[in-house]
Parts: structure tokens; sequence; C-alpha cells
């Protein structure tokens, strides 16, 4: 059986993690001295979207493919085609801004490339919850 309120919780716990990095990127004073907490909160994002993608490449994905319909197989086939391309995008982004010393080397590419991959996540997570988690869990 498939626990969706799981995936809703990890989803949650994730978007938690955004909105520190987003609320520290924003804070009042000089980032640099911020470098090390965010490059923590970005370690600690791509932990538990890793933990998210394993428990719904494990769980989800095998119990669509056996007990969906035909639509919901066709939705999930391309939910996993798409995630693998932002899994891929957070990667790099990853490693080029994970550490301190990586995120004040390059503070321009640092602000541009979060604003996208942070909103890129969060879109998935509510196409997910709207398309996705709101038919699995009726």
């Amino acid at each position: 059986m498939l626990d969706i309120a799981i995936l809703k919780r990890q989803h949650e716990e994730i978007h938690d993690v955004i909105s520190e990095i987003r609320e520290s990127i924003k804070a009042e004073g000089n980032l640099e001295n911020r470098a090390s907490d965010i490059a923590q909160k970005i370690n600690l994002l791509a932990g538990k979207l890793k933990i998210h993608l394993g428990t719904e490449d494990r769980y989800m994905y095998p119990y669509i493919l056996e007990k969906g319909n035909h639509e919901l197989k066709k939705v999930a086939e391309e939910y996993v085609e798409e995630m693998g391309d932002i899994s891929e995008k957070f990667s790099e982004y990853k490693t080029r801004f994970n550490t301190k010393s990586k995120i004040i080397s390059d503070l321009e590419g640092f602000l541009s490339e979060s604003a996208k991959i942070l909103r890129m996540i969060e879109e998935r997570i509510k196409k997910e919850d709207t398309n996705l988690y709101r038919v699995l869990g009726s």
C-alpha cells in the first residue's frame, strides 16, 4: 500500500529547507557571513531530495505502474523523465555551491542559480501535490 502522507510530509520538509535558504539569502547584512550556513542548508536539501526521490522510486512509481490506470501511468512516466532533468540540474547546482568558499567565489552566479533551481523544485512539488498525489490519495 502506498502512503501518500509520507510523500507529502517529505514535500513539506523540502519546502521548509527551501524557505530557510531563501530567508538566509535575503537576510540583512553581508551574504558572505551567512555562506557557510547556506551551504549546510543546500547539503541538507540534497539529502532530503535524495530520500524523497528514493521513496518515490521504490514505492510510488512501482505502485502506479502496477495498479494505476493508463492515464495515471502516462503522467507518472512523464514525471519520472522530468524529475531526472531536475535532479541532474540540482546535482550540478549542489556541486557548484555546497561550500562557503564556492558560494563566495561566485556570488552572482549563486544568487541567479539559487533562484532558478529553488523555483524549479517548488514548481515540481506543487505539480506532484496537485496532479499526482491528490489522485493517488483518493
